[in-house]
């Protein structure tokens, strides 16, 4: 079974932390919510850069998969990622 969830990235230009969520715009909102969080506590983040915005297609894993990701061999993401796209960049 695939499913597609949408994710943005939680350090703008890095993909290494992702923030996931069921909608475009549910993700798209949490990213412009977190800007907004760290330019109210550093003043100095202005001009932060753009976050990437990301749709996934994603599938069930299985058991082996698992275990790898439990045992930290494998990201859960590169275990059940089939596709990514880019579709669009957030910023202010």
């Amino acid at each position: 079974m695939e499913i597609t969830v949408w994710a943005y990235q939680i350090t703008p230009g890095s993909d290494e932390t992702l923030y996931f969520a069921l909608s475009e715009e549910a993700c798209r909102t949490a990213a412009l919510e977190q800007r907004e969080e760290l330019k109210r506590h550093d003043p100095d983040c202005k001009d932060l850069p753009a976050m990437a915005l990301y749709e996934y297609v994603v599938r069930s894993m299985s058991a082996a998969e698992i275990i790898a990701v439990l045992n930290g061999e494998i990201s859960p993401i590169d275990a059940c990622a089939v596709s990514r796209r880019l579709i669009g960049l957030v910023v202010d």
